[in-house]
């Protein structure tokens, strides 16, 4: 909708402002939150991750406004697991005094981190099943030595795949995000 367009754009507007303020994730949400309530109407919220990746040190730092947990697979252990991301969640614009927190990933080389909105999950196939968290946290673990493009291209190919023809009412979209050395 028009409006929806308006207030992302705002949100935008917001989150390039605040990013050039020495200040922290959590921070920067918590303020981005104020700003967002006092210029939406009634009903309307931004749901959103916000993340922020320094390369010197390899530190992913993060914050969830109602997002989707990311998936982060660490090659030291070959382990994956859903990010519990700290503090509040709540979407921007719906209460004033909201307490978001930082999180922060400290990668090692080889590491992934995925990032991805709530249609890649609840795509559905023809017989209205979802393709579900499950499935993902499998691609994922099975990635290893893949790249981030090709691990990115594999998950978009077996979510269209499952899918097939049936009508998806959401987007996909996914950001994955691989530590180099």
């Amino acid at each position: 909708s028009v409006s929806g367009a308006l207030v992302m754009s705002a949100s935008r507007s917001i989150f390039r402002m605040l990013s050039e303020e020495d200040l922290s994730v959590g921070e920067i949400m918590i303020r981005a939150n104020r700003r967002t309530k006092k210029d939406i109407k009634s009903g309307m919220f931004v749901a959103l991750l916000y993340a922020v990746l320094n390369a010197e040190d390899k530190t992913l730092s993060l914050c969830s406004a109602g997002q989707t947990q990311p998936i982060y697979w660490s090659s030291e252990t070959g382990e994956t697991r859903l990010v519990e991301t700290k503090g509040d969640t709540f979407p921007l614009g719906i209460l004033e005094d909201v307490g978001y927190q930082e999180t922060r990933l400290q990668l090692a080389p080889g590491d992934k981190v995925l990032l991805y909105t709530d249609g890649i999950v609840e795509a559905m196939n023809e017989k209205e099943e979802m393709f579900g968290f499950e499935q993902l946290l499998e691609i994922v673990q099975e990635a290893r030595s893949r790249t981030a493009d090709s691990l990115l291209k594999e998950i978009l190919d077996k979510v269209n795949a499952f899918a097939g023809g049936a009508a998806q009412h959401d987007d996909l979209t996914l950001i994955v995000v691989s530590a180099g050395v």
